[in-house]
């Protein structure tokens, strides 16, 4: 706004110069201006506004002016709207990548909760499995225990000649006399015998004897049998082909074969070795020939 000659604007309300230089009343005369955002008056000299500019002020009532000050201050604001917006916008594309990393976040956690579930279920069937096994083997071991103590007592003896007798009767009291025979007048023990009987189906064509089983009172009468067994081959010529062995389970059958195995193996390295109570051990006859050579030697 400015004010003309009449000075119609200025007089009405008289105030100093907005210049910080000059602090004057702008007088009617003095070509004053007032800037249309802080609504100060101005000497236009003051603001250096040139007399053609002024001019056409005047003439205008729709074009705005704003002093030095406000059009720095208003250049700052713009600034400051530039910055804004540039951070704005960063901080935009940072959202944006924030997003992004968030979506491959929750693509790797679903991925995540799948091999967890995936290792869940393996562990519970892991479990499921082991437990099943574990069962399996008590259960094993449960039979292998009762199996081993139903056989406690008995004694196994191979390549007894089968009786010759037409009835089961009189062939079952064959067999007894015959095991009275090999325990009392060959191995020259003392035992109580409770049963005695033949492992296997009859079979008139078979050439090899069945096994015999016969069932001791207890289990000390058995080892007591079985430490004499060896003396049958050295009985005579019938006991030289007859074996004992204790009535072992199917497991101990397979452990037994293992020791005897390893026991060829030592064996056909020179040394002397035998299987008791279900272990290699050294013989009796190799102990004693170390100690008669370490005798003689001194």
């Amino acid at each position: 706004m400015t004010g003309g000659e009449d000075g119609e604007d200025v007089a009405a309300s008289p105030k100093p110069c907005g210049t910080e230089k000059c602090k004057k009343i702008v007088k009617d005369a003095d070509n004053g201006i007032r800037c249309d955002e802080c609504e100060l008056w101005f000497h236009a000299g003051c603001e250096q506004v040139s007399v053609g500019f002024y001019k056409e002020l005047q003439k205008s009532r729709t074009q705005l002016w704003m002093c030095k000050k406000c059009r720095g201050s208003r250049k700052n604001y713009k600034q400051e709207i530039i910055k804004l917006r540039a951070e704005n916008e960063e901080m935009k594309e940072e959202n944006r990548k924030m997003d992004t990393k968030v979506k491959d976040l929750e693509t790797k956690n679903g991925e995540m909760k799948k091999k967890l579930q995936e290792l869940e279920e393996k562990l519970l069937s892991t479990k499921s499995d082991i437990t099943s096994q574990v069962m399996n083997m008590v259960r094993d071991e449960m039979n292998e225990r009762d199996e081993t103590q139903k056989r406690a007592n008995n004694i196994v003896v191979y390549n007894l000649p089968e009786p010759d007798g037409t009835v089961v009767e009189e062939r079952i009291k064959e067999d007894k006399n015959k095991c009275a025979y090999l325990l009392k007048d060959v191995l020259k023990v003392e035992v109580g015998v409770t049963k005695v009987i033949r492992l296997g189906k009859r079979n008139d064509n078979n050439t090899r004897p069945r096994p015999t089983l016969i069932k001791l009172e207890n289990e000390s009468e058995k080892w007591h049998v079985l430490s004499k067994a060896k003396n049958l081959k050295y009985a005579n010529e019938e006991t030289r082909k007859i074996g004992i062995s204790p009535d072992m389970t199917k497991r101990q059958r397979e452990e037994n074969k293992k020791l005897r195995d390893e026991l060829k193996i030592w064996r056909d390295r020179g040394e002397r070795w035998q299987i008791k109570r279900g272990q290699l051990v050294p013989s009796f006859r190799q102990q004693t020939d170390n100690s008669e050579g370490a005798t003689g030697g001194q």
